[in-house]
């Protein structure tokens, strides 16, 4: 299994995620709170179907990751509707702006460690992406 494509890429988002939580500890985030938050800027109200998929993640997940931002108030309902749809509040967008200091300084930290390999990663992550399209 020391070969197996799967294994190595899950550790290393294990590293990464490790990595850029130490880094985004300051702003109290996780680096997958960060990405919720993130979207949530970009795309305005959404369901959590519309998260799930913009974060490459299952519905369970997002509610679960959701739930804490929105204890906090960084995270709001918006609307009665159905489904319920979610916004980020003014409370989130400042967190958002401070932590993306944090987020900087990680990825520019990464990407500079990586130096050109992190172009492979990136096409590499796009070939991927095709053969999940295509059905695996």
């Amino acid at each position: 299994m020391s070969n197996c494509v799967v294994w190595k890429i899950r550790r290393a988002a294990r590293v990464l995620t490790r990595i850029y939580d130490e880094a985004l500890a300051a702003s109290g985030l996780t680096s997958t709170q960060l990405g919720t938050l993130d979207a949530l800027s970009d795309m305005g109200p959404a369901s959590l179907s519309e998260l799930a998929e913009a974060g490459g993640h299952e519905r369970s997940a997002t509610w679960r990751g959701l739930q804490p931002l929105i204890r906090r108030g960084l995270v709001k309902r918006a609307g009665e509707g159905r489904p319920a749809t979610y916004a980020i509040a003014p409370a989130g967008s400042a967190l958002l702006v401070e932590a993306m200091v944090h987020w900087r300084q990680v990825q520019d930290r990464v990407v500079g460690h990586l130096g050109e390999d992190y172009v492979h990663l990136s096409a590499m992550v796009e070939k991927l992406d095709a053969l999940d399209a295509a059905g695996g």
